[in-house]
């Protein structure tokens, strides 16, 4: 049976910065039988709030339940409950984003198979899936990314109806679609009410899903509001449905009479055109053709206007408005607090250190400076040997780059694995079999050496931030852009460098996308970001495609834009030059050589 779905005191935080808030002190219940539209500008959290009502993103305080079943398992919640993924499904935004299986057939597949149906109710339901969403059965054997938008878009609404989930989560579900499209996802939206199940929708198309929401919440800069359908329209102005637009319009253009709305069939939040036209023919009728001569002509609608035409409306659609007021009251965030009372403040809005942030940017310092930094450390610090000394580097490592912490903190669990590989090898090296016993004369060699790798690679992880691939190509060019007079390829070895560094936060990323994957569509219940050994089979290859995929495409772009045809002498948009904050970097890097070069000097242990 589906259940309720609350979120308590839920607040999330970005990622590479926890001191950002992306959700604050939310307090939701979503009931069955419901559908709840999250409205809201772009990037005022619709998307984040519904990755994490899905388990996308780690929750900073609060809980998530469905039916009082929680959707992190309570041991320090790093794990997702299976039980409680069941139960919903999720669209992503961009539909090609889900994509990694071969067939439009294997996605489907791979969606039901955490439900471990029958082979005869898998085929069932592939089949009514695609039948309600208007796919053809020939596209099961297509590549879905070779399918049209509005097709991607409907294949990922199948994939979700072919679980047949008590809850649907929806980001921007009429993108891409046309009018038919539309009109088949609210027929859908409108069956899976009619079943008792809940819906909780992002979107900007009010036009065409306003009318089916039993709530409204309203999203802005991370806080939560609830508003009724018809309340939510007045307060949008000119973001209101198109219908509430004209009608307004026509109101201030003296067109409607200011007293009461044109006549709804239904309980509409707005009149049909037909009934608007039959309104304004009376209403002309009636005057022998006058217009009404109670509003001031306007060149557009204003936000007042908009507000002002609404009383009447509400009374005269109170039978909807009364099932709309009971349907948000399940919604609590706190009543006693002004309507915006858990608004972000602006001190967390923004990084909470902004002098450091300036200074961290990408385009702060010369790629050339970063790399002769890097090489100053690295150099003195394969001068060194045994665990003393290394341990004591590490430190002069961790005084370096402490600064950037908030740029490397994603790569702390590369550090953390590293370590544990490191440990591992070490144990591997020093054990002896005959007798059983440890011998550290033999394990350190190889400890020092990994640990020399990973002080070097705590030096380098700031260089992947600290510089783009535009600017690394363009120092290489600027550097060395002269041997081209002797027919060295050097622009090519740049743009080889760029894509290298380019590439290698593009892995993650999509390394990233398929541990989303593996939780949203394959319903693991791993930790966050990672995928379960029991999945690496499935998804390894596609990763590979996806990748292959990405190279593809990026060689199409390159090519489309000249490289390859590279002039001896070309003409550059910007060069690079030395700074005050490069000075200040190679200061810091003499200084941490310095110290390193003591250290392998005066320290013997």
């Amino acid at each position: 049976m589906p259940a309720d779905w609350k979120l308590t005191n839920v607040t999330v935080c970005a990622e590479d910065d926890k001191n950002r808030l992306l959700l604050a002190m939310i307090n939701l219940t979503f009931e069955p039988g419901n559908i709840t539209l999250l409205i809201g500008r772009n990037g005022a959290g619709k998307s984040t709030l519904l990755e994490t009502m899905a388990g996308l993103r780690k929750l900073q305080t609060g809980s998530i339940s469905i039916g009082g079943e929680p959707l992190w398992l309570p041991k320090r919640n790093k794990k997702l409950n299976r039980s409680a993924l069941l139960r919903f499904g999720l669209a992503m935004q961009q539909s090609d984003a889900q994509w990694f299986a071969q067939t439009a057939r294997e996605e489907l597949l791979y969606s039901m198979r955490p439900y471990k149906l029958p082979e005869e109710e898998t085929e069932r339901r592939m089949l009514a899936a695609l039948d309600v969403t208007g796919l053809q059965p020939a596209l099961l054997e297509r590549d879905p990314w070779t399918l049209s938008g509005g097709q991607q878009r409907r294949l990922a609404l199948a994939c979700l109806l072919a679980c047949e989930p008590d809850w649907l989560l929806l980001d921007e579900p009429t993108a891409g679609l046309d009018a038919a499209g539309t009109s088949r996802l609210c027929a859908i939206l409108e069956a899976h009410k009619a079943a008792g199940r809940g819906a909780v929708v992002a979107t900007h198309d009010l036009d065409a899903l306003l009318p089916l929401a039993d709530a409204v919440i309203v999203v802005d800069d991370g806080a939560v509001r609830e508003a009724a359908p018809a309340e939510a329209a007045r307060e949008l102005a000119s973001a209101a449905p198109q219908a509430l637009r004209a009608q307004a319009l026509l109101r201030e253009r003296a067109a409607l009479p200011p007293e009461g709305p044109a006549t709804r069939s239904g309980g509409a939040l707005w009149p049909e055109p037909r009934e608007l036209a039959a309104a304004i023919a009376g209403g002309l009728a009636a005057r022998g053709g006058r217009l009404y001569a109670h509003a001031p002509h306007a060149g557009r609608m204003s936000a007042g206007a908009l507000r002002a035409q609404q009383p009447a409306a509400k009374a005269s659609a109170s039978a909807r408005t009364e099932q709309q007021t009971e349907g948000t009251r399940s919604l609590e965030p706190s009543r006693a607090a002004p309507a915006w009372g858990n608004k972000l403040s602006e001190p967390q809005q923004r990084t909470l250190d902004a002098k450091q942030s300036r200074w961290l940017r990408p385009d702060r310092f010369d790629p050339r400076a970063l790399v002769l930094a890097y090489f100053l450390l690295t150099a003195c610090t394969l001068t060194l040997g045994g665990m003393g000394q290394m341990a004591l580097a590490a430190c002069v490592a961790a005084a370096v780059i402490a600064p950037t912490l908030p740029l490397i903190r994603k790569w702390l669990s590369v550090f953390r694995a590293f370590a544990i590989v490191t440990v591992i090898l070490a144990l591997i090296a020093g054990i002896s079999l005959t007798p059983l016993t440890f011998d550290w004369s033999k394990a350190e060699p190889t400890t020092v050496k990994l640990f020399q790798l990973m002080v070097i690679m705590a030096f380098g992880m700031p260089m992947l931030e600290l510089m783009t691939p535009l600017r690394l190509q363009r120092a290489i060019q600027q550097t060395f852009g002269w041997t081209a007079r002797f027919g060295l390829p050097i622009h090519a070895v740049g743009l080889l460098i760029t894509i290298i560094f380019r590439f290698i936060p593009l892995l993650a990323r999509e390394w990233g996308r398929f541990a989303k994957l593996a939780s949203a569509r394959g319903k693991s219940g791993s930790r966050l970001g990672a995928v379960p050994i029991t999945m690496l089979r499935s998804v390894f290859i596609p990763y590979i495609r996806a990748i292959l995929r990405l190279a593809e495409g990026m060689a199409d772009a390159l090519e489309a834009r000249g490289y390859g045809s590279m002039p001896v002498k070309p003409t550059y948009g910007f060069r690079l030059a030395f700074g005050k904050a490069d000075a200040g970097l190679l200061a810091i890097a003499v200084t941490g050589s310095f110290l390193l070069l003591l250290i392998g000097c005066f320290v013997t242990i």
